[in-house]
């Protein structure tokens, strides 16, 4: 009997913030299909196959998925994750598969919503480059958090509602991006005031 596993994949580029390609992160067996996934605030969660979706776009405040019959609209204070998920089949052990996927774990950053700082926090299952960027909801890159390599265990970063100029940014809803090897993950964040 075949099993199947769910594995994030990543998201190759934003051209004006349309969603350009996506393709997995770690290929472990044949893959059925990408797809993306977005979590709600009240444990809603809207899930897209990749090949369905013609674009997904930021207008605004508003996460746009437009597709082939139409487009839904989800506010950005509704979306408490975004994820690319991959469906792979033929894995011969899947706790294998599985310690692939939970290798890496962002999580909520603390306090949130936060004024003036907040703390985001990560573990790393083995030493590997890590990348953790601060994005605007229209996909402007906002601050470079992390940009090196770090050994195994847990890591913790904090922002200061700062870009990297130096300069605050207004208050409102931020992306938090995770990027590790085989692994891209991201989450929302509200600073205040």
């Amino acid at each position: 009997m075949r099993r199947r596993h769910v594995s994030r994949v990543r998201c190759l580029a934003w051209a004006g913030l349309a969603l350009l390609a996506c393709v997995p992160a770690a290929r472990v067996a044949q893959a059925d299909g990408p797809m993306v996934s977005i979590r709600l605030v009240g444990g809603g969660q809207a899930i897209y196959a990749v090949s369905e979706v013609q674009r997904i776009v930021f207008e605004s405040d508003t996460l746009v998925v437009v597709k082939a019959d139409g487009s839904e609209r989800y506010g950005a204070a509704a979306i408490t994750k975004i994820e690319f998920l991959m469906e792979f089949s033929g894995v011969d052990d899947p706790r294998d598969a599985a310690a692939l996927v939970k290798a890496v774990h962002l999580f909520q950053n603390q306090p949130n919503p936060f004024s003036p700082e907040t703390r985001i926090a990560f573990d790393l299952p083995k030493v590997g480059p890590v990348e953790l960027v601060i994005y605007s909801v229209n996909g402007r890159l906002i601050r470079r958090l992390v940009k090196d390599e770090r050994p195994a265990g847990r890591h913790t970063a904090s922002w200061d509602g700062r870009d990297d100029a130096g300069e605050k940014v207004g208050s409102g809803i931020y992306f938090y991006q995770l990027t590790a090897p085989g692994v891209e993950e991201s989450r929302r964040m509200i600073l205040l005031p």
